[in-house]
């Protein structure tokens, strides 16, 4: 350490200057560039105390928590195209064939279990499409 160890008092107020900017979603970083602080100092504070690096974590998730609660309103009052949009990007209740969307994992998963139940690649095939015809009839 160069300098001379900070008091609890003079690192609340270095974290204090930091929270508006931080609240709006900036990086750690880029909130020190704007608030003019030392970003070595905070980010040696924050890995140090516990609980600092969760209220960082936590002002900097503000805005998303915000918009989502935006979005929420919109959908429960009845706009489609908000709607729509949520549905697009969250609605993955079924498995994805899309290796943007873990597809590839989750078929790779399903073939190691079927491996791990000493059956082949095929009779795991036929057993999930029974299951998945199973499903689908029960919920008709």
């Amino acid at each position: 350490m160069r300098g001379k160890r900070r008091s609890i008092e003079e690192r609340h107020e270095l974290f204090k200057e930091l929270e508006g900017f931080l609240s709006m979603g900036f990086s750690l970083k880029k909130a020190c560039n704007l608030a003019d602080l030392p970003y070595s100092t905070i980010r040696d504070l924050c890995s140090l105390d516990e609980p600092l690096r969760a209220r960082t974590r936590a002002l900097q998730n503000t805005v998303n928590i915000k918009a989502r609660a935006n979005i929420i309103n919109s959908i429960e009052q009845g706009n489609i195209q908000d709607s729509k949009w949520w549905l697009e990007r969250f609605d993955y209740t079924e498995p994805q064939g899309s290796v943007l969307y873990g597809g590839k994992n989750e078929a790779f998963w399903t073939i190691m279990e079927i491996k791990q139940e000493h059956e082949t690649i095929e009779e795991g095939v036929e057993k999930m499409k029974n299951l998945f015809l199973k499903l689908n009839s029960k919920e008709c």
